[in-house]
């Protein structure tokens, strides 16, 4: 499988992908390229060395039986990576190096939404928000963990679909009022039926089935439209993983999504009653289309007590989740004063009785 490294035209550095200024920038000379002009260089001026990866023996441990060895193309150091990995650094030039195979085929990205948050941007968020959390342990935010922020793309499949869909419900009007010493209660009962074609676009399943993906959940939605056709060049200088899951895996659960959305649409559409219970509802997809789409994370994880937290940020329009460590001392100091504060309380209302 051949690993590249894409290199500036002016002096053979390493050139990376700027979501600042959305143009591929040289690390060494200061160079910046445009996707044009970089697709308009001799292939020999952009890709590295070719190299097959290196079959583990049988015998290997069990723990590295989903990883594979490549050669970084600038400096000959092997770059060992996982089996969904697409994109890294080398850890000894920090050249950044896309390993091209696994992006390439049946697993080459129809678009891709490229970065437009910069480490810069997404190091002060990080910061911002962790102040916020009032008793988090403070190394979750020092800067050794700064450093671990890291820019991945993850594989998504967006859905274009058709459906036609058929609700029926049970409605019903109450009306009350008084005569004299009576109350009466007047109810009248309705068979509602609400159904019609409808059209999804740019429904996101995940393609990797991996917990790290759970962290995309937090930060949707993402703006599809400005999606722009795939080129490996974007995955320079960041993090990328490839699809394990195929949109024939995804299928069931884009039917069950699907179902669940025409049945809020259908039942948005019906007013005017006391109350609405449905009695079933039914839908068919008549024609879908799926399009494999790699989305922007900034990601940072931390191990604490056994336990791993994390931080995620939408690397497209910045939304922030995530789950903080609570330093357990700091509580304690904090429920020490508020007893200490209670009891003195207690002292000087017991004083003044």
């Amino acid at each position: 499988m051949p690993t590249f490294t894409y290199k500036c035209p002016n002096c053979d550095g390493g050139l990376i992908f700027d979501p600042e200024t959305q143009r591929f920038e040289c690390e060494y000379c200061n160079s910046l390229f445009t996707r044009e002009q970089l697709e308009s260089q001799p292939g020999d001026q952009n890709v590295g060395e070719e190299d097959t990866p290196k079959n583990n023996d049988k015998g290997q441990e069990e723990e590295f039986s989903h990883t594979a060895e490549y050669v970084c193309p600038s400096c000959g150091a092997e770059v060992v990576v996982d089996e969904t990995t697409a994109a890294t650094y080398c850890f000894y030039c920090h050249n950044p190096v896309v390993l091209s195979g696994r992006m390439s085929g049946k697993f080459r990205p129809e678009r891709v939404i490229p970065f437009q948050i910069t480490r810069k941007e997404v190091e002060e968020k990080f910061v911002s928000w962790c102040k916020k959390k009032k008793f988090m342990k403070k190394d979750f935010f020092s800067q050794s963990q700064q450093e671990k922020l890291t820019g991945v793309y993850l594989p998504f499949w967006l859905v274009n679909c058709r459906t036609i869909a058929r609700l029926r419900a049970k409605g019903n009007r109450v009306r009350t009022w008084r005569s004299g010493d009576m109350q009466y209660t007047e109810t009248e009962e309705y068979d509602l039926i609400r159904e019609g074609e409808i059209q999804f676009s740019e429904l996101p399943f995940a393609a990797l089935n991996r917990k790290e993906m759970e962290l995309t959940r937090g930060i949707a939605p993402y703006r599809f439209q400005e999606a722009e056709d795939f080129t490996m060049a974007y995955l320079s200088g960041f993090q990328a993983e490839k699809r394990n899951l195929e949109s024939s895996d995804l299928k069931p659960q884009a039917q069950s999504q699907v179902g669940e959305y025409s049945r809020k649409l259908l039942q948005e559409t019906i007013s005017g009653y006391t109350g609405v219970s449905v009695r079933e509802m039914r839908h068919s997809i008549l024609a879908d289309e799926w399009k494999y789409t790699l989305l922007p994370v900034w990601a940072l994880t931390y191990r604490y007590k056994e336990k791993s937290y994390y931080f995620a940020m939408n690397g497209q329009t910045g939304k922030v989740c995530g789950e903080v460590p609570l330093s357990w001392g700091r509580l304690a100091v904090l429920a020490a004063v508020v007893s200490a504060v209670a009891f003195g309380i207690f002292l000087i209302g017991g004083w003044l009785l």
